[in-house]
């Protein structure tokens, strides 16, 4: 095994085990984890990313994780890294064209909406595609998040916050990978428009934050606008690129999870669109 990268927050110290997954080992971090993972998973603010790494390689809990100023200790494996091994999260704007990024939002809005897993969040962008719902608890949870969406676009942000905050299934659940992209878009429009967006998006993420740590943890990093690898790529691609780039990078976007991917790029464009209501 060897190091790949070491995302830029993650900071010297000794991490207990918190929980394992096939492609990941998390530590916890104060209120947040750090995580050894896979290059499936790939880079991250709080992510190490070893080569040749499987989380579920061994049966009995591992000993704590420990960072030093140039070393990783995990268990019996001991990895050197230097600065050039770490992963830069933030994205750096520099000349951009309007044009051609709005251009490509509507590539990114066509993904969503075509290739997008059938019960992920991209039914907000095309009414037909609600109809991969089933009567009874999944079409209650798309008007749960319909009537969410709808408060945030008619000027009750953080009462539709409230609406979506944990609403849905898994590690993190639909109406939380949706907020996290509303963060992300909150931190892009901040440096695109040179307006002052720290304040809502603090007030979003009090909001947002409840007892899931995994939550906890994404929102606290859209917050900063501090991107794991594939998000900060499609944005990067989204300001600079070609429509094929876009077309690939929103691709592996929405591979990860089961919808997660594709609800953080649905709460992302309607953000950069300006359509929550935010001012």
């Amino acid at each position: 095994m060897t190091l790949v990268s070491i995302g830029d927050q993650v900071k010297e110290g000794t991490y207990p085990f918190h929980s394992r997954f096939r492609h990941a080992v998390n530590f916890l971090c104060d209120k947040q984890l750090i995580s050894v993972v896979s290059e499936e998973i790939g880079d991250g603010p709080l992510n190490i990313v070893i080569r040749d790494f499987e989380g579920q390689s061994a049966t009995h809990e591992p000993a704590p994780l420990m960072i030093t100023a140039n070393t990783v200790v995990l268990g019996s494996n001991r990895f050197e890294f230097t600065d050039q091994d770490y992963y830069r999260s933030a994205v750096a704007l520099d000349n951009w064209e309007p044009r051609l990024f709005h251009h490509n939002l509507a590539v990114l809005a066509e993904e969503l909406q075509t290739a997008s897993s059938p019960k992920s969040l991209a039914f907000l962008l095309d009414e037909q595609r609600t109809t991969n719902f089933r009567p009874g608890f999944e079409r209650a949870f798309t008007d749960q998040i319909r009537r969410g969406v709808y408060q945030m676009m008619n000027g009750h942000l953080l009462d539709g916050v409230r609406t979506l905050r944990g609403c849905g299934l898994g590690l993190t659940p639909s109406g939380d990978d949706f907020i996290a992209g509303l963060l992300i878009g909150l931190n892009l429009l901040q440096q695109l428009r040179g307006q002052d967006y720290q304040r809502i998006a603090n007030d979003v993420f009090r909001t947002a934050r409840a007892g899931n740590i995994f939550s906890n943890s994404f929102l606290d990093l859209a917050r900063r606008g501090l991107l794991f690898g594939r998000m900060k790529d499609l944005v990067l691609a989204l300001m600079h690129e070609s429509e094929e780039t876009v077309r690939k990078s929103a691709a592996r976007l929405m591979a990860i999870g089961g919808s997660s991917g594709a609800d953080l790029g649905t709460g992302f464009l309607l953000t950069v669109r300006g359509q929550m209501g935010v001012s």
